[in-house]
């Protein structure tokens, strides 16, 4: 069997003023003293002073989302729904349908803005995304009323 070789002495036979081996391997560049300082790298330090913030403000969060701007966004989708029916079906002829579609339209919109008001009443919501939650909710309903003949 062979045995593993002890680690090289470096003051053995190279002896103390010679360099070991390695220092000549390929790619090996011999560190010097009497080199001059470089310029510091792009973004090394010392860093731009950072700025500060203001601090957050104290005292009550920022204003609730009210029953107006849920109904407003509910509202947005049944003046979609009218468009739509006014686009397919065309202008309806006499009073007591234009009463019928605004009947039919009524009860999805208000229950679709409780929903909505329901889910956004603690937090402010921006009215785009009152929109967005008032969408599904509407059209579930309008999807309902109109399989049941509400």
């Amino acid at each position: 069997m062979s045995r593993a070789q002890p680690p090289s002495d470096p003051s053995g036979p190279e002896g103390p003023d010679r360099p070991p081996s390695w220092m000549g391997a390929p790619g090996y560049s011999p560190y010097r003293d009497d080199l001059p300082p470089h310029a510091p790298m792009p973004g090394a330090p010392p860093y731009p002073a950072a700025q500060e913030h203001p601090p957050p403000p104290v005292g009550r969060p920022a204003a609730h989302t009210g029953i107006l701007a849920a109904l407003g966004a509910a509202a947005v989708w049944a003046g979609v729904n009218v468009v739509l029916v006014l686009v397919v079906a065309g202008a309806p002829a006499a009073g007591s349908d234009v009463a019928r579609l605004v009947g039919a339209l009524l009860v999805p919109t208000l229950i679709a803005a409780l929903v909505v008001w329901l889910v956004a009443r603690h937090r402010a919501w921006s009215f785009w995304l009152l929109v967005l939650a008032a969408a599904p909710v509407f059209w579930v309903l309008r999807a309902l009323s109109t399989l049941f003949g509400v």
